[in-house]
């Protein structure tokens, strides 16, 4: 290009100015918007990752968002590349040959055709061919004069066929997006709304990074929006925006005659690597005004020379990294800091459409918001959240899917309805605490009664749990089944997957867990002859409450579950004492340890609650214990420590693990039994007890069945375990009724007093309960 000769920066410092203004602000940038370049992409939270890794080396959360724009009708599958894989711009068909023969390859193919396919218009080829010609003259670099000659020629000299290959693959890349951006006008406008909409949800200050076209959409938004967004950095990496003809387009879209730096943008830095033929003219600060504002760095891309213009190798150099570590506010951007939306929740949010609704859970704060500020009342602070998200979304609360809970509002809100929501100055930390991920549960499916020795406390101490009221929450119950036939077995039924205040009525079991969970607790049957037994569940005269929270597959959310327990808490509370003694949750699933998950997400915040206020609570260890892993010599079986979930993790809490139901002594510790410690290091799981192959009520069976092969089935999983354990517990208070209301001392008898199996302890607990060991030391 024809143009005055123009200064390269030299350092990679920012300038005096701008270091001062970093180390002033008050708070620096909040957020990151990230904007990427050319070419076929993985998902979106994949390549967040992979930005977020280059630029900070972990996860920034809610602190990055990515603007995302790839046209799956060029590319129908996204990449599988990895977080720990770079954004490197996909070029296939890499050469194997010498350079020679690469060139004499590309020399058979056609630039004028490959514009061709490009775009059918004459005008927009002649405009796209000089730029793509410009690129290919750029992608070859000088020869070094000299036998000893160094520097960027001697560099490139041994990859000179694979330079040719890299530049030509760019180029086409390069103009089909390019032509898009250009002279398809829907195209433009999706790629600018990608942007847009990042930076109209609210948490400015931004810092904007685009990439190679990147940059050019993100110019144009930002130079849109003028001084209506604060932008203290503009980073534009491997950028076209040098081009003559790129800018000569660039000022047509975005009606200026001169190009100026967008209004917002306080500092910009534009950093080139000299051998990227996409950013073949580097400098900036000469065709940009105000110029004081720019500053140009031509900088070594660390992947170059294979892939020079590498995204996340311009996202580790030092120029980069060091102008967005001295903007942003650097208390926001630590592995572990102040965050309202969760990690794992923004991954989902990262991945769908922005319209698409997520089912999320918003935690109320209950805190002043300064220490001398007085205690606000919850009701008011849950009505007020409540209000801006009706304003916020204008959409019914049947279509929001909006239920009002104790402690947290269940809602399904879009990615920019998160973010708006989180970053609301009157609400972040102030009646917002938390935006968590409505987190999905599911049921944790793999003669019991005399290995917990039920039999003999039932003859010897008559502790059948008669007196005693226990909450099991699951897929429901068939109480028309024998074994509950006694009356007042099972007792109100409510159904929380439905939308509303709950109401007593069925919980019809769909699935089957559940009825097998409350035949392992309470209730008897005797078979008739030839086959007589008894088949009685360990604490049979115990009264259930039932409250499905799973559907019939089995899955369930976190809100179904806290829906019931703020149920359970309500009755104790209106009865003035204990209606309910202890609940069971043969339920679970994973957790994001980063998000503080481990013991403390909002379903085990409301289970420490209920256990404060005297309530019993048994929780399935989980069924983690046993993965098969793929490793380079194939698979390998592998029985997993760390395994707990959430929210077995609870500290305030009976999590179980599972044993064989007759030869605990022989088997040990069932094989996908979840074993411990918990992430953050505590002893778990508290114990274990039967739960392979245990024998239990089916919820469906034949018109007038009596015989027990129709009427019960084999079960296995912690799910099985858990329910024992209820059944102990339920069981001992019947008949030391002193203990009740005080989990912790029950608690520290129950793990007192069982039998010792000889295992490791982060995987039986203290061993395996022994109920008649319980009552005769009491």
């Amino acid at each position: 290009m024809a143009r005055a000769r123009k200064r390269r920066a030299t350092t990679s410092r920012p300038p005096k100015a701008a270091q001062t203004h970093a180390a002033t602000a008050t708070d620096g940038a909040r957020t990151i918007i990230y904007v990427h370049g050319i070419g076929n992409k993985p998902i979106q939270s994949i390549l967040k990752c992979q930005w977020d890794n280059a630029l900070f080396d972990f996860d920034l959360g809610e602190r990055s968002r990515l603007a995302y724009w790839v046209n799956r009708e060029y590319y129908p599958e996204p990449a599988t590349d990895t977080c720990q894989s770079g954004d490197t711009v996909r070029l296939e068909d890499e050469p194997a040959g010498r350079g020679l023969n690469v060139k004499r390859r590309l020399a058979a193919v056609r630039l004028t055709d490959e514009v061709t396919e490009v775009t059918e218009d004459a005008r927009h080829q002649r405009l796209l061919l000089t730029i793509a010609r410009k690129m290919q003259t750029a992608g070859a670099p000088p020869r070094p004069r000299g036998a000893g000659a160094r520097g960027v020629g001697a560099k490139v000299l041994p990859f000179e066929g694979l330079r040719d290959w890299v530049t030509r693959k760019l180029t086409r890349a390069f103009l089909r997006d390019v032509n898009d951006y250009f002279f398809v006008p829907a195209r433009r406008e999706a790629m600018r709304r990608s942007v847009l909409e990042r930076i109209e949800a609210g948490g400015g200050p931004f810092v904007v990074i685009g990439h190679s076209q990147g940059s050019m959409i993100a110019y144009d938004v930002l130079q849109s929006l003028g001084a209506d967004v604060d932008v203290p950095l503009f980073v534009t990496i491997g950028s076209p925006l040098g081009i003559t003809e790129v800018q000569d387009q660039v000022k047509r879209l975005t009606n200026q005659r001169t190009l100026a730096v967008p209004a917002g943008v306080q500092q910009w830095v534009n950093v080139a690597d000299p051998l990227d033929p996409v950013a073949l003219d580097k400098d900036l600060s000469g065709e940009f005004s105000p110029s004081s504002r720019i500053r140009d760095v031509t900088e070594g891309n660390p992947d170059s020379p294979r892939n020079p213009h590498s995204g996340t190798g311009y996202l580790r150099t030092p120029p980069v990294r060091d102008a967005v570590h001295d903007t942003v506010s650097i208390g926001l951007f630590q592995p572990v800091a102040d965050f309202v939306v969760t990690r794992d929740l923004v991954r989902n949010l990262e991945n769908c459409e922005p319209q698409d609704r997520h089912p999320v859970l918003i935690e109320l704060a209950q805190g002043p918001a300064e220490p001398d500020a007085p205690e606000p009342e919850l009701g008011a602070i849950r009505q007020s959240v409540t209000t801006h998200v009706r304003r916020l979304t204008r959409a019914s609360d049947e279509e929001l899917n909006l239920e009002e809970l104790q402690h947290f509002v269940a809602v399904k809100l879009s990615r920019t309805e998160v973010e708006r929501l989180a970053s609301h100055p009157e609400l972040r930390g102030v009646k917002v605490r938390r935006v968590w991920r409505n987190a999905q549960k599911r049921a944790l499916l793999d003669v019991s009664v005399h290995t917990v020795q039920a039999f003999p406390a039932h003859a010897g101490y008559r502790a059948t749990g008669r007196g005693i009221e226990w909450a099991i929450l699951d897929t429901g119950i068939n109480a028309a089944h024998p074994h509950f036939r006694a009356p007042g077995t099972v007792g109100p039924q409510y159904d929380c997957t439905v939308r509303g205040p709950l109401q007593a009525g069925r919980a019809l079991d769909e699935n089957g867990h559940g009825t097998h969970v409350a035949g392992i607790i309470a209730g008897a049957y005797a078979a008739p002859a030839p086959a007589e037994r008894v088949l009685t569940g360990i604490a049979p005269g115990a009264r259930l409450h039932i409250y499905k929270v799973l559907d019939r597959r089995g899955n369930g959310e976190d809100a179904w579950i806290i829906k019931a327990l703020d149920h359970i808490a309500e009755t104790n509370r209106k009865a003035g004492r204990l209606v309910i003694h202890g609940v069971n949750l043969s339920l679970g699933g994973p957790f994001d340890q980063s998000v503080f998950g481990c013991g403390h997400s909002p379903l085990c915040q409301e289970l420490r609650r209920l256990w404060r206020q005297g309530v019993l609570v048994v929780l399935a260890a989980g069924n983690e214990g046993f993965e098969v892993l793929q490793t380079l010599e194939g698979t390998v079986d592998a029985n997993m420590d760390l395994s707990i979930g959430d929210p077995a993790n609870l500290e305030e809490a009976i999590a179980v693990g599972s044993i064989h139901k007759q030869n605990p002594h022989t088997y040990g510790v069932s094989y996908f039994s979840s074993r411990g410690p918990t992430a953050d290091g505590r002893q778990k799981p508290d114990l274990v007890a039967p739960g392979e192959r245990i024998l239990s009520c089916r919820h469906r069976f034949p018109a007038g069945a009596r015989a027990g092969k129709d009427l019960y089935v084999e079960m296995s999983g912690t799910s099985m375990a858990a329910p024992h354990v209820s059944g102990v517990l339920a069981a001992f208070l019947s008949m030391r009724k002193e203990f009740i209301g005080d989990p912790d001392a029950t608690k520290k008898i129950l793990l007192g007093n069982c039998t010792d199996l000889a295992r490791d302890r982060p995987q039986q607990g203290a061993g395996m309960p022994n109920l008649v060991r319980m009552m005769l030391n009491t």
